[in-house]
């Protein structure tokens, strides 16, 4: 047999042998790599047990912030509500003063705790409407004062003073006198006070509120009248 005619030996018995070697060494390996496996791929009892007190924290933690919004709106509104009904409050004392109405059958009536007239400037009535109203003070124990005003005879509203001190009422005359009372005593010709004041506080908390009256001091003379059918 010549040199290119040689063949290198097969072993066949043998390949088979190492091929079913090799299949049984990866299938017993098999096992431990899915072991292996599902245990990077899940969590342990302690890793849950933390993960479940962080939660409830986070959760605390929310309603927490949660409740204090809440307080602080309700302040916020409470606060809010308290200097819009003051402002409207000035407003409404300003209109109804500068509003009042001399009548002889109808004088204005007031000591330091309140007063009584007739203004054109209701607040609930028509504007116009000659109405009669009243503005006191009533003073309650352990809390503020409370500005009361009717209107018609009925109570419309009350409103505390929270100045901390009681109030008071004092009318202003023509010449700039001030007076405690209304009509403040004899010689005094005027049915009504040049301006009316609401004094409420002390030192340096002391508040003034000061209404100046627009229409005539005294009762207007009409000297003729239409013939009414």
């Amino acid at each position: 047999m010549t040199g290119s005619s040689r063949h290198h030996p097969v072993y066949p018995i043998a390949d088979s042998a190492c091929a079913a070697h090799l299949a049984g060494d990866a299938m017993a390996g098999e096992p431990a790599l899915r072991s292996r496996a599902s245990r990077s791929s899940g969590f342990t009892l302690m890793e849950t047990l933390v993960m479940l007190v962080l939660v409830a924290l986070s959760v605390l933690l929310m309603f927490q912030m949660l409740g204090a919004y809440r307080i602080a709106r309700e302040r916020a509104a409470a606060q809010a509500g308290d200097i819009d009904r003051q402002g409207l409050f000035d407003a409404w004392f300003l209109e109804s003063v500068r509003g009042l109405h001399a009548l002889e059958d109808a004088p204005l009536e007031g000591s330091a705790s309140g007063f009584s007239a007739v203004t054109l400037n209701p607040l609930y009535g028509s504007p116009g409407a000659p109405t009669p109203i009243s503005w006191e003070l009533v003073a309650q124990a352990g809390a503020d004062t409370v500005v009361r005003y009717h209107e018609d005879g009925e109570q419309r509203w009350q409103l505390p003073l929270r100045d901390g001190q009681p109030g008071r009422f004092a009318f202003v005359d023509s010449r700039g006198g001030l007076h405690d009372s209304w009509p403040p005593g004899q010689g005094m010709q005027d049915a009504l006070p040049a301006s009316v004041a609401l004094l409420s506080g002390a030192g340096s908390d002391a508040r003034l509120r000061l209404a100046s009256v627009r229409g005539p001091l005294q009762p207007q003379v009409v000297p003729f009248q239409l013939e009414q059918e």
